[in-house]
């Protein structure tokens, strides 16, 4: 079985390519510490502002460039996929586990529970979802795990709906 998708997506060029990029996005969050060519929290004001290798005044030292305090924006893009990866499996996992649960229990119990937990995502459906983002993360306060948790208080009722279906 595995055998047959995996020639069945080799065969197709749209989800080859697809696959290749996620596995290299993959890849370099993965080994940017080993891979990247500067420190991208180090800075040098004498090399702020440089345009990317290919532009008019770039080098081959900072291949897309630096940003006003110098720093190597190709280094700060390779240590980005860390963080985007991080925010992007846990909000995933959390959701799924959130609105997973939820969903169980509202289909299983039924009557009742069920209907408090529906017009609970069907509110949560119905309010703006930026609003309630920018409203949780006041209260929070800034951070990656407070982002994730945001996120995650937003996306749980996609699980709900599903699972609970």
């Amino acid at each position: 079985m595995r055998r047959r998708t995996l020639r069945r997506l080799l065969r197709n060029p749209w989800a080859t390519g697809g696959l290749v990029v996620i596995c290299l996005y993959l890849v370099i969050a993965l080994l940017a510490p080993w891979i990247s060519p500067h420190d991208p929290s180090q800075g040098s004001l004498r090399g702020r502002l440089r345009p990317p290798a290919w532009v008019e005044g770039g080098t081959t030292q900072n291949l897309l460039g630096t940003d006003q305090l110098g720093r190597d924006t190709l280094s700060q893009v390779m240590y980005g996929a860390r963080s985007s990866l991080r925010v992007g499996i846990g909000v995933v996992l959390l959701s799924g586990l959130i609105g997973g649960g939820l969903g169980l229990l509202a289909g299983y119990v039924g009557g009742t529970t069920d209907d408090i937990l529906s017009r609970a995502a069907d509110w949560t459906l119905a309010f703006p979802f930026l609003i309630l983002a920018i409203m949780l993360m006041g209260m929070l306060g800034p951070g990656i795990t407070n982002l994730t948790l945001v996120l995650s208080l937003a996306g749980w009722r996609h699980f709900f709906r599903l699972i609970r279906s």
